[in-house]
C-alpha cells in the first residue's frame, strides 16, 4: 500500500519509505509484495512453532537495487504494481473479515488477473530466482 497523505502512524512491522514519486512507490511495493522476495527472504528468517517468522526484519537482506526510471525493467515493475493495486481495490470484502482472508481474497484475485504471476517474473529478473519452497 501506498500512502500519499503526509500525516500517518506506521507500526513496527511495517515499511515507511519516503518515495521520489509515485513510480518508485510502486516498484518498491512490487517488491515488497513479491511471493518471489518472500521465498527468497525466507533462508533468513528465523523459525518458530508455526513456521518462518519475522520477514520484515530479513527483507533487505535482498540486493534491492534503488530504483532507476531509466531502466525498463524497474518501470515496468512500477507498471505491475499499479495494475496490481487496481485489482486489489476492486476485491469486495466482506463486513467484518479477518485480515488473513482478506489477504486470501486479494491474493487469489491477483493470481486470477495474472499479474501477481507477472510481478514475481519480473522481481526473479531483478533478484534472481526464488527457486523451490
Amino acid at each position: 500500500m501506498i500512502v500519499t497523505q503526509s500525516e500517518a502512524v506506521v507500526d513496527s512491522s511495517l515499511y515507511w519509505f519516503p518515495a521520489s514519486d509515485a513510480n518508485e512507490a510502486y516498484y518498491l511495493t512490487a517488491i515488497l509484495n513479491s511471493e518471489c522476495a518472500r521465498s527468497l527472504g525466507e533462508a533468513y528468517q528465523a523459525r518458530g512453532q508455526f513456521g518462518a517468522r519475522h520477514f520484515h526484519k530479513v527483507i533487505f537482506n535482498l540486493p534491492i537495487p534503488r530504483f532507476n526510471a531509466k531502466l525498463k525493467l524497474h518501470r515496468d515493475l512500477a507498471a505491475a504494481a499499479e495494475a496490481a493495486a487496481t485489482v486489489a481495490a476492486a476485491v469486495a470484502l466482506p463486513d467484518g473479515v479477518k485480515f488473513q482472508r482478506a489477504r486470501k481474497l486479494v491474493r487469489a484475485a491477483l493470481t486470477a488477473d495474472g499479474v501477481a504471476g507477472r510481478i514475481d517474473a519480473l522481481v526473479a529478473t531483478l533478484l534472481g530466482p526464488a527457486g523451490p519452497t
